[in-house]
C-alpha cells in the first residue's frame, strides 16, 4: 500500500483502468463508467489527507466505486487511517477522526491561531473556519489561519499576527458561517489593513472550493470594508447649487414636506410635479430649469379616483408621471414597495429620467424593522436614498405628518427622528393660516443651501371636476415658527414635542426612552425634566412612569387624549399594561376605599405612602439586600396595607398576594395546587 492518501486514490483509479492526469499534487481523473476523454474527477493532495471532487457523479458514489466505502469520510482519505492531528504554535493539539469527531489536547487554553507562525511574510492571509480549510488553501498556494474550536470563537483568539495585513475572510455558506465571518471582520477592525469577506464559488467552504479545482482568485467577494477616499479641496472644481425650484427645492437632494393631515400636502406635491413635468413657472414666477419625469410612491390615495384627477387638475403632463404599484413576486403577486428597494428605484429613476421622487408618506415606506424614532435606523435608510438622489440628480420629496406636540421648533415637529430632517438639505411646512382657516401657508423649516425663502400663501379650490387644485395667493410675512406658535414655545423645550411623539404608540421601557432620547440629542435629565414640566403644565399626568411588576423594569406612557384612556390625578384606573399596579387603602376597615398607589421611579421619595416605615425596618436601599429580599419586603408591606377581605376584589390571592392574571400563585401558596 502506498504511503499517502493521495497516492492510494490515484492507484485505485489506475487499478480500474481509468486515466489519471497527475500534475503533481493535483490530478484530473476519468470517472468510473465514463469515456477515456472524461477528466471529471479532481484529486488534490493536502497535508495529511486528500480532497476528492467529482463534477459528473456524486463524489461519494465515485469513491465507493473505487473501493472507499466510507465516501468522503473513509479512513483511506487520510495518510494515517486514524485521522489527522493539527498542532498549534502554542501547544494546542486538535485531533480529527475520519468521521469528523474532534478532540482537544495539550494547551487547550491557548489563544494562538492555527498556522500563526507561518504568516509573517505574507501580505494576504485567508481566515477560514477550520483546520481542514487551512490545509486546502495552502495546497492552492495561499497562506491561511483559523481560530481554535470553529465558528463563534474568534473572541478567544490572539489576532495580533494579522496586524497590517489584508485578510480574506472565507465565510462558510450557512447562517453560522456568515455570522462567524461578520464577527471576524469586527474583531479585525483595528488590526488588519483591509478585510474582505469571500465565499466559495463552488461548494460550502474553502475546502470544497479547492477540491473542485478552483483557484483562490475565484473566491466570490461578498463584502469589502471600504477604505478612506480623500481629496484635497484644491482639486475640487466649485459648482453652483442646482435648483428645481430656486431657493426652495434643490436638485438631487432630500427635501421634507411636513404638515397635519387634511391640509393638502399630497395635492401640493402634485402641483409641484405638474410644474416639473411641463417645465412651467413656479408661483414666484421663476421657471423650472430642470423639467422631467416624476415618480410617485403614494400610500394614502387611489391612483384612479384621486391621484390622476388631481394631476389633471394641476395641468400636469401625466405621460411623465409614473406611480409605483408594488414589487412583483415570482408568482406575479405584487407586494408593497419600501425604501429598501433602492436598487429597483434607482433603475426606474434612470429609465424614466425622473427629476422628482415623491414619497407620500415617508413612514409608510420605511423598511420592516426600521424604528422611525431611532436616528441610526433612519439615517441607514436615508443615506442610501440620498446617495441615489445625488447620483441621478433626482430630488426626493419626503412627506410627513406633524407629531402631536404643540408649538416648538418647526424642525422638531415632523414625525419620527430628528435624523430625517437632519439628512434633508431643505425642509418645508404646510400650515393653516391662524387668521383664515381656508388659507394654507407654505413655509421653510430648513434651508442648508441658501437663505430661507419667503413663505407663500395658497388655498385649495374646486377644479370643476370634483377634485381640488392649488391656487397661489402671494407672499406671507410669517415664518414656520410663527405659524406653529403656542404659549409653550416661550419655554424653548423641543424635547417636550419629541417625548410626546415617541410615546405615541404605547408604553416604552424607561431605559429605551433614555437611549432614544440620547440618540436624538437629549440627555436623561432633560427628558425627566420634560416629563415633570408637561405634567405640571397640564395639571395632570400627561406622561406617566409605572412599574408593572416588582421587581421589574419601569415603563413610560403618554396620555394621547380622547383616543387613549386618560390617567388623571384623581383616576382610580391603571393604564393598560399595568394590571398589577400596587394598591393602598385609606381610612379604617369600615367603608375603606381602594386607590391605586401612585408608582414612583427608582430613587423617588416615599413620603406619599399612608403607612410609614417603623424604626429599624429594612428599606429598599438597605445594605446587602437581594432582589428576592426586596420582593418579599414589597409583598409584606402590601399584606399590611390591604385588608384580607379586600384582596380578592383586587385580583390578588388572599394567601400569597400575587396578582392572579399576570403572576398566578407563589410556589409555596396553598392555592397553587388547587388551581
Amino acid at each position: 500500500m502506498r504511503d499517502t492518501a493521495y497516492e492510494r486514490i490515484l492507484d485505485a483509479f489506475r487499478e480500474q483502468g481509468l486515466i489519471v492526469d497527475d500534475q503533481g499534487g493535483r490530478a484530473n481523473c476519468q470517472a468510473p463508467g465514463h469515456s477515456p476523454k472524461d477528466r471529471s474527477v479532481v484529486v488534490t493532495r493536502t497535508e495529511g489527507s486528500v480532497l476528492v471532487h467529482s463534477h459528473s457523479e456524486p463524489t461519494d458514489d465515485v469513491l465507493v466505486e473505487l473501493g472507499f466505502p466510507g465516501g468522503r469520510r473513509d479512513p483511506g482519505l487520510y495518510d494515517d487511517p486514524r485521522g489527522i492531528g493539527y498542532e498549534y504554535p502554542d501547544g494546542r493539539l486538535v485531533r480529527r477522526s475520519p468521521d469528523k469527531k474532534f478532540r482537544q489536547a495539550g494547551n487547550t487554553k491557548g489563544r494562538s491561531l492555527y498556522r500563526a507562525d507561518r504568516i509573517a511574510a505574507a501580505e494576504v492571509v485567508y481566515y477560514v473556519e477550520g483546520e481542514k480549510d487551512v490545509h486546502a488553501v495552502e495546497s492552492a498556494g495561499g497562506t491561511a489561519v483559523c481560530n481554535a474550536q470553529g465558528a463563534g470563537k474568534v473572541h478567544l483568539a490572539d489576532l495580533s499576527p494579522l496586524k497590517g495585513k489584508t485578510v480574506m475572510v472565507v465565510a462558510d455558506k450557512d447562517e453560522t458561517g456568515r455570522k462567524h465571518a461578520t464577527q471576524v471582520v469586527a474583531a479585525l477592525e483595528t488590526i488588519a489593513a483591509d478585510v474582505v469577506i469571500v465565499e466559495a464559488a463552488q461548494g460550502k467552504d474553502a475546502a470544497d472550493h479547492v477540491a473542485a479545482g478552483r483557484d483562490l482568485s475565484e473566491l466570490v467577494i461578498v463584502e469589502q470594508r471600504p477604505g478612506l477616499s480623500v481629496v484635497c479641496l484644491a482639486d475640487v472644481t466649485p459648482e453652483r447649487v442646482s435648483w428645481l425650484w430656486p431657493g426652495r427645492i434643490p436638485a438631487g437632494k432630500l427635501v421634507t414636506l411636513d404638515g397635519d393631515p387634511s391640509l393638502g400636502k399630497s395635492t401640493l406635491s402634485l402641483s409641484l410635479a405638474a410644474t416639473i413635468t411641463t417645465g412651467g413657472l413656479w408661483p414666484d414666477d421663476t421657471r423650472c430649469e430642470h423639467p422631467g419625469a416624476v415618480v410617485l410612491l403614494s400610500a394614502e390615495d387611489g391612483l384612479a379616483d384621486t391621484v390622476r384627477p388631481r394631476a389633471d387638475a394641476a395641468g400636469a403632463d401625466v405621460t411623465m408621471i409614473h406611480a409605483v404599484q408594488g414589487v412583483p413576486l415570482s408568482d406575479g403577486t405584487l407586494v408593497p414597495p419600501t425604501l429598501a428597494d433602492i436598487h429597483e428605484l434607482t433603475k426606474l429613476v434612470r429609465r424614466v429620467k425622473a427629476r422628482l421622487l415623491v414619497v407620500d408618506v415617508l413612514m409608510a415606506y420605511l423598511p420592516t424593522g426600521t424604528d422611525s424614532h431611532k436616528d441610526q435606523d433612519v439615517r441607514r435608510v436615508l443615506s442610501r436614498l440620498s446617495a441615489m438622489a445625488d447620483e441621478t440628480g433626482c430630488t426626493v420629496l419626503l412627506l410627513r405628518h406633524l407629531n402631536k406636540a404643540k408649538g416648538g421648533d418647526p424642525m422638531y415637529r415632523g414625525g419620527g427622528s430628528i435624523g430625517i430632517v437632519g439628512a434633508a438639505r431643505a425642509g418645508m411646512l404646510v400650515a393653516a393660516d391662524p387668521d383664515d382657516p381656508s388659507v394654507r401657508v407654505l413655509a421653510s423649516t430648513k434651508s442648508n443651501l441658501g437663505p430661507p425663502p419667503e413663505s407663500l400663501r395658497y388655498r385649495l379650490v374646486d377644479a370643476g371636476t370634483g377634485v381640488a387644485r392649488v391656487e397661489w395667493l402671494g407672499v406671507d410675512e410669517r415664518d414656520a415658527r410663527a405659524l406653529l406658535a403656542s404659549p409653550a414655545d416661550d419655554e424653548g423645550h423641543p424635547e417636550d414635542a419629541w417625548l410626546i411623539d415617541y410615546l405615541g404608540s404605547g408604553p416604552v421601557k424607561a431605559t429605551e426612552v433614555y437611549s432614544a432620547a440620547d440618540a436624538n440629542g437629549y440627555s436623561k435629565d432633560q427628558i425627566k425634566r420634560s416629563k415633570a414640566r408637561q405634567n405640571s403644565r397640564a395639571g395632570r399626568e400627561v406622561i406617566r412612569a409605572y412599574q408593572p411588576k416588582i421587581p421589574g423594569p419601569w415603563f413610560w406612557s403618554a396620555d394621547q387624549g380622547a383616543d387613549r384612556p386618560t390617567q388623571g390625578a384623581d383616576s382610580n384606573t391603571p393604564l393598560p399594561g399595568d394590571p398589577s399596579a400596587p394598591w393602598e387603602v385609606r381610612g379604617g376597615n369600615e367603608g375603606a376605599q381602594t386607590h391605586p398607589r401612585e408608582p414612583r421611579e427608582q430613587g423617588a421619595s416615599d413620603r406619599s405612602l399612608v403607612r410609614s416605615e417603623p424604626p429599624g425596618e429594612l428599606k429598599p436601599d438597605s445594605p446587602g439586600q437581594t432582589d428576592r429580599v426586596a420582593a418579599a419586603l414589597a409583598k409584606a408591606r402590601l399584606v399590611q396595607v390591604i385588608p384580607p377581605d379586600q384582596r380578592a376584589a383586587l385580583g390578588r390571592c388572599h394567601h400569597c398576594e400575587w396578582h392572579l392574571e399576570t403572576q398566578g400563585h407563589a410556589p409555596q401558596c396553598p392555592n397553587r395546587s388547587a388551581s
